[in-house]
């Protein structure tokens, strides 16, 4: 993404007549935050519905910010979410207004016994529980094909049910790949009831495959979520030496580009361990505290994980009008999948 940087026109004029941002603080109107997870399972039976649930969707986790454990979702016909989560688990339930229309009911369940792994042969799930109407829910699924599995990964877009998300969320899916049909004992069963899984006419390897995929490396971040915080206020550095300026707040890396003496955010990024989303402004964001008044400039931007595994793109405009900023940022662009497997 290439665009000529915004005009210095848009800034105030010091007392000395001239457009010069010294002095006034850099801050970044951003939030960008990581959801650690460790696992991931989607097992959609639409075709072959329940009375309440067309989904299941089972999460495991094991951080200092969670716990350990295991939840499932349940994706519920109306739309909305079911959360069953281990007791002791920490969670949000803020976080669930992100999946479909939002969180329905969040409610702690034992889960003795269950058994969640995710690894080079594939996935291997034993769960039970009893869902709000106390109908025993049993998840079985158990991969015995040992044949060699080329994972893959994805920045996986948020579903078009998401009526009023509080927040753009960036799935990373990482070790990303599908259950496979041969070899695979598969149970989906509500209230006695056996459901099919839907079907996808899809081969991976050289092997046909269940609509059921998972992550076994899932990194999960949150883009601005909807909260009264404070903005940050950023301390740009040149430590390369070579005109690129850099600062860090919450986290969060930001690289910033001089234009006519003020600094504008060009990339802010978010890592964990070996993957990192980073979100690229072009033009570069002003600077925001310097705008002069009934100044307006626009651009767009755009999320990465890597380029090959999809991008998400959107456009932004900033105002400042009787003092007061406004800022929006709107994901119209869509996403755009990698390549393929």
């Amino acid at each position: 993404m290439e665009a000529p940087p915004s005009p210095v026109s848009i800034y105030r004029a010091s007392e000395l007549g001239r457009a010069d941002g010294a002095g006034i603080p850099v801050v970044s109107p951003f939030h960008l935050e990581h959801d650690p997870m460790t696992g991931l399972l989607l097992i959609n039976f639409e075709e072959d519905p329940d009375s309440i649930y067309h989904g299941l969707e089972p999460q495991s986790f094991d951080d200092a910010v969670h716990g350990r454990g295991i939840l499932v979702i349940g994706w519920r016909i109306d739309g909305r979410v079911d959360v069953y989560h281990q007791t002791g688990l920490r969670l949000n339930p803020e976080t669930y207004g992100i999946a479909g229309k939002g969180l329905h009911a969040m409610v702690e369940r034992p889960f003795s016994g269950a058994r969640f792994e995710l690894g080079p042969a594939g996935a291997q799930a034993d769960i039970a529980f009893d869902d709000l109407d106390g109908r025993p829910v049993r998840i079985g699924v158990r991969e015995t094909d040992t044949r060699p599995r080329t994972a893959f990964g994805l920045l996986a877009p948020m579903g078009s049910a998401a009526s009023d998300p509080p927040a753009l969320p960036l799935v990373y899916v990482d070790r990303f790949y599908f259950v496979r049909r041969a070899g695979t004992e598969l149970l989906i069963e509500i209230d006695g009831r056996s459901h099919q899984s839907d079907f996808l006419p899809f081969m991976l390897d050289g092997a046909p495959v269940h609509f059921l995929r998972y992550s076994a490396a899932p990194f999960i971040a949150t883009w601005n979520p909807d909260s009264a915080v404070a903005v940050r206020v950023l301390e740009p550095r040149d430590e390369a030496g070579a005109g690129v300026l850099i600062a860090d707040a919450d986290g969060v890396g930001y690289e910033l580009e001089t234009n006519g003496g003020f600094h504008e955010i060009r990339q802010m990024s978010l890592r964990d361990g070996n993957h990192e989303v980073v979100i690229e402004f072009t033009p570069a964001i002003p600077h925001l505290l310097a705008l002069a008044d009934n100044a307006a400039v626009d651009g767009a931007f755009r999320v990465i994980a890597r380029p090959a595994l999809g991008t998400v793109q959107g456009r932004w405009q900033v105002a400042r009008h009787d003092g007061e900023l406004h800022l929006e940022l709107v994901p119209d662009g869509g996403w755009t999948p990698g390549s393929a497997p």
